[in-house]
């Protein structure tokens, strides 16, 4: 709020004729004009709680939302016997502006108070389950425009457009939307980066329920809520551990082979290696890293199984570049 400007004076007669000025001009609808009456008073430093009032709802009236929120911020810091007035006005310009998640998020706070007077409790209450109502409402209109786009890019075999809708699914609760997912988990039209981020939504929102899983021919059971983050699953541990000195003899190839084994984990996912196939995975990335970096593999196990995790780890590394680098 503005200081008194220089030694000028506001004599009694004329603070009172402003803020009859503006407090009838509030009555009749003239918020600028009432603005206008009330500046004076705010200059000086005079305005009483009527015009502080007066002049937050002509702001609030003319659309000024901004100004009327820091007006109304600075209240609820400096006059505290007023406070949940103010409050309530800052939580109507909340409200009106659309801005219910800040609006339930700062009630959630208030009613930890234990000296919020009854009646302000009980409207801030009913303001707050009218938004919370809106921010589902919302949510499930968000909600059914993803899914909605995700099988458009299912019908037209948009890989790229069926990954965006599935991360922005991601905020969205799953539960109204299983069953059409859970059916895309055994299909092979649906790609297993796509079927992946489906199993990280589920795990995100906690759904403790036996799903079946299909990749690349072998099927799964999966309890979405028991299910790990893949860098926090042991088999990732157990493979990073045997690479670790790598890390000391050569960087550059262990960064290399980090990100392989990274995304051919992801790509797989939930469907996981077992202990038994983590020697050759091990050695089938080590081949890879002195491929890649054009050196000499001086390793005598090339049989078979490591040349099939090889090609296995390539092409769940073809699968995410196509999705994730693009």
């Amino acid at each position: 709020m503005k200081k008194r400007r220089g030694n000028v004076v506001m004599f009694p007669k004329w603070k009172t004729r402003l803020e009859n000025e503006g407090l009838k001009a509030i009555k009749e609808k003239r918020y600028e004009e009432a603005l206008e009456s009330f500046e004076p008073l705010f200059e000086h430093n005079v305005a009483s709680h009527d015009v502080v009032t007066g002049k937050l709802i002509s702001l609030m009236e003319l659309g000024k939302y901004e100004s009327a929120e820091e007006l109304c911020e600075y209240l609820m810091k400096h006059d505290h016997d007023n406070y949940y007035q103010y409050l309530h006005i800052y939580l109507t310009i909340l409200f009106q502006t659309s801005r219910y998640e800040e609006l339930v998020s700062l009630l959630d706070e208030v009613f930890q108070e234990s000296d919020m007077p009854q009646q302000m409790r009980t409207q801030f209450w009913q303001l707050y389950e009218v938004s919370r109502k809106l921010i589902e409402d919302q949510s499930e209109q968000q909600g059914n425009h993803y899914v909605d786009e995700f099988f458009e890019g299912i019908g037209n075999n948009d890989i790229h457009k069926q990954w965006r809708s599935i991360i922005k699914l991601r905020k969205q609760n799953a539960k109204p939307y299983l069953e059409q997912f859970i059916e895309l988990l055994n299909s092979d039209q649906v790609h297993p980066i796509i079927k992946t981020a489906i199993i990280q939504w589920f795990q995100e929102h906690n759904l403790d329920r036996n799903i079946e899983v299909t990749k690349f021919g072998f099927k799964h059971i999966v309890n979405p809520s028991k299910l790990k983050d893949v860098h926090s699953e042991y088999v990732m541990q157990q493979i990073q551990l045997r690479l670790g000195d790598m890390e000391q003899e050569n960087p550059t190839m262990f960064e290399i082979v980090q990100k392989l084994l990274y995304r051919y984990l992801f790509v797989r996912y939930p469907i996981l290696p077992t202990d038994e196939e983590v020697p050759n995975i091990v050695e089938a990335l080590k081949q890879l890293g002195h491929e890649y970096l054009q050196l000499p593999v001086t390793f005598s196990e090339k049989h078979e199984p490591i040349t099939k995790y090889k090609e296995e780890i390539q092409i769940c590394e073809q699968h995410y570049s196509l999705i994730m680098d693009d």
